[in-house]
């Protein structure tokens, strides 16, 4: 495997960051979040007209009362499990809800008119971030501001940076930092499914670390003290085969314009670690070459080829909860049959989302000419995308589970789908049913773990 393949893999494991100018919040403004209009996130706390999305509680920080749940790397027990139906959105009746569908979402009725469903719950406004990632949020809102034009953040302490967005780039900068727990260990399997039901599959066992999230950092520490690494990557290959023990390490910058990402790799063959070249942007990657580099989480890496716009609000039916999605009692086989994830295992609700456009800038270079993101209010969480070729035609749809993690007190990131329109392919990716859950809450090893003399360490035992 070529040196930025492998480093794009390590990426796609992570999903970090990356937006014009910004009018600060004034302290009054920010003494709204948490009261009766605004969560402590910035989401609106009311419920929506009919009451189809209900007000905002916060009611839950841990498992529900009689769960069983022991903590960081166990199975999430669903709160929801013994719920009923709503409503079932099939290409027969999908015109009837249109409007609270996104584009892909229709494109995907009109691809899989016969099993392609929507399976929508009642809404749960429920969970509530930990106080840590609240207080530096709120801190946010009045300090934190751009700098190198669409890349960079000043004053920025942790937490979501612009809790009360203004344009389009700082929704997804929100998206792309909300991180409520400072590391991910664990085990993922990406796993591609053609149309003629082949499949292709990486396994990689992951050391993740957020420095912005690390527990120590006191509120109003900021980007000058804690350092230029947003991200700290490590990634060893498990399968296939012929790239078993293949180690990559990335240094991901806050500020991607002013230091460049860095990487390394370990391959066994030859027992040397190497520097690798810079990656991102369109760079293909994951099994199949399904996806970008910059596809990962929704949007990862720098944001300087696109104009950012903000549609506004919409309500619109996203993946939510997904807990059922991740049981370890059903096989890859029975979730990912062909042409997308069975429906009888994912879970919609009706939420208010930001809806944010990028347009591919003139003179610039990118697969997609523009790409649109459906960012969930109270999550932070991207959980639609569409992404448009060079004649404007949507090219590939993405949902991306999320769940909310007892054990951080906020909502995570899980298994997120691509689909190509073109071809009938779809890759699952960060898939744990095979493996196990990842443990959230494991101690932060530091800068030096990430280091091309550990890898070179751990690549000689």
């Amino acid at each position: 495997m070529k040196l930025n393949m492998l480093v794009a893999s390590a990426l796609l494991s992570c999903g970090l960051i990356a937006t014009m100018a910004h009018a600060k919040v004034d302290a009054s403004q920010a003494e709204k979040l948490g009261g009766a209009e605004f969560t402590p996130m910035g989401a609106e706390v009311k419920a929506n007209a009919d009451g189809s999305i209900p007000a905002w509680s916060g009611s839950m920080k841990a498992a529900p009362s009689g769960m069983k749940y022991s903590g960081s790397g166990d199975i999430y027990p669903d709160p929801y499990a013994a719920e009923k139906l709503v409503l079932r959105i099939t290409s027969a009746n999908f015109s009837k809800y249109a409007d609270k569908l996104s584009d892909g979402q229709k494109a995907l009725f009109n691809k899989f008119p016969d099993t392609f469903v929507m399976n929508v719950y009642p809404t749960h406004r429920d969970g509530k971030f930990n106080d840590l990632v609240e207080a530096r949020t709120k801190w946010n809102a009045t300090k934190t501001e751009f700098v190198n034009g669409v890349d960079g953040l000043k004053n920025y302490t942790g937490g979501a940076p612009f809790p009360f967005p203004q344009n389009g780039a700082e929704v997804i900068w929100n998206a792309r930092t909300i991180h409520p727990q400072p590391t991910i260990v664990g085990v993922l399997d990406d796993m591609a499914v053609y149309l003629n039901g082949n499949t292709q599959m990486r396994r990689q066992k992951y050391v993740l670390e957020f420095p912005y999230s690390y527990k120590e950092n006191p509120v109003g520490k900021v980007d000058a003290e804690i350092g230029i690494n947003a991200g700290l990557i490590h990634v060893t290959v498990e399968q296939p085969k012929r790239q078993k023990g293949q180690m990559t390490i990335v240094h991901e910058a806050l500020d991607q314009v002013e230091h460049e990402r860095k990487a390394w790799v370990y391959i066994p063959g030859s027992r040397r670690v190497r520097r690798a070249p810079t990656v991102g942007y369109d760079t293909p990657d994951g099994p199949g070459g399904l996806v970008t580099v910059d596809d990962s989480l929704g949007f990862n890496g720098a944001m300087d080829r696109y104009e950012w716009k903000l549609i506004g609000k919409k309500e619109i039916y996203i993946p939510y909860h997904n807990y059922k999605f991740d049981d370890a009692k059903t096989s890859y086989d029975k979730l990912l049959p062909k042409g997308h994830a069975n429906p009888d295992f994912m879970r919609y609700e009706l939420h208010r989302t930001w809806v944010v456009e990028a347009t591919l800038k003139k003179g610039a270079r990118h697969v997609y000419a523009k790409r649109r993101f459906y960012v969930d209010e109270d999550s932070w969480q991207i959980a639609l995308l569409e992404s448009f070729d060079g004649r404007d035609d949507l090219w590939r749809v993405g949902i991306l589970n999320t769940l909310y993690a007892y054990d951080v007190q906020g909502y995570v990131a899980r298994t997120q789908m691509f689909h190509d329109l073109q071809s009938g392919a779809y890759i699952a990716l960060r898939l744990v049913n095979e493996t196990a859950p990842s443990d959230f809450t494991a101690a932060p090893k530091g800068e030096k773990y990430f280091s091309p003399s550990s890898l070179r360490k751990m690549g000689t035992r």
